[in-house]
């Protein structure tokens, strides 16, 4: 086992937990279907924006970059998963061939990612241009503040649990500011939606809110202890946030610009939305 002395090199709690071989299969597993679950979404969403009204067609198209990025950075972490650990009598030990485990990857990920995801909802609630840029760069300032403190926190995770939540609570401040920005957003996109659709920002802001609140508990998380169940668990948190919040988000966001463009009269939309042949071809007649 490490020692505390020299336990903050290595910066993750992974490099210092031995793992059954239940734990490191499930780990493996959990990687692999959050990096799968992205890469095959990357082709539905470019699909789906050929049945969205041109104005909205950037939101699904959004989506699949924010895929392709996250899939890799997922794929990533599952090979250093796979490399860092190294089977002994049974049991799966850290550090194997000196080649450490790091979650740094997912926040660099993320600070490409969640402005994408920010600028997402402001254009497909229809917000002017003007007001667009002001309402993406108010929320992306807090947001890429909020992944920047974090990631500096997160490496005093082995130990420096001073350093974890000074850190976590700085990044917390700036993540309440993000809220903050994001409920402006809501507010306009609940004024600017037609009057069949005004739901659909009000629930979305539960969605962000219940999504986003994940990753602190991840963060936090080490500080029950250094076992190999809590690793686990980490990993299944952080991976539970970033497809609920990217590619579940991603389809809902796509779904409501869906039928906002049906009821702004684009007949592809309106057929999307059909369920029978029959109702397809009224819509596509009475054009909506």
């Amino acid at each position: 086992m490490i020692s505390m002395e020299t336990a903050a090199q290595f910066g993750s709690i992974e490099n210092l937990v031995q793992l059954t071989a239940g734990q490191y299969t499930t780990g493996s597993l959990i990687l692999m279907v959050s990096y799968g679950a992205h890469f095959a979404f990357i082709l539905f969403f470019l699909m789906m924006s050929l049945q969205l009204a041109p104005r909205y067609r950037i939101v699904p198209v959004l989506s699949a970059v924010v895929m392709a990025s996250a899939g890799l950075s997922l794929l990533r972490e599952f090979s250093l998963w796979q490399a860092s650990y190294e089977l002994v009598d049974g049991i799966y030990r850290p550090l194997a061939e000196n080649q450490s485990f790091t979650n740094a990857f997912r926040y660099g990920n993320w600070t490409i990612t969640v402005p994408i995801l920010l600028t997402q909802l402001a254009i497909a609630f229809g917000i002017s241009r003007p007001d667009l840029h002001k309402r993406v760069l108010r929320m992306i300032v807090p947001a890429l503040l909020m992944i920047w403190t974090g990631l500096y926190g997160q490496f005093g995770e082995t130990g420096d649990w001073s350093r974890l939540n000074l850190w976590g609570v700085i990044s917390t401040v700036f993540f309440v500011w993000l809220i903050v920005e994001v409920r402006g957003v809501i507010t306009l996109g609940v004024a600017n939606s037609p009057a069949e659709l005004k739901g659909w920002p009000k629930n979305i802001w539960w969605y962000f809110l219940a999504t986003w609140g994940l990753y602190p508990i991840g963060y936090a998380l080490p500080q029950l202890g250094f076992t190999g169940d809590v690793v686990v668990v980490r990993q299944l948190l952080f991976s539970i946030a970033d497809i609920s919040s990217k590619l579940i988000y991603g389809i809902i966001l796509s779904r409501y610009v869906l039928r906002r463009s049906a009821l702004e009269g684009y007949v592809p939309a309106a057929e999307a939305l059909e369920t029978s042949p029959l109702g397809s071809a009224v819509a596509s007649r009475r054009g909506d």
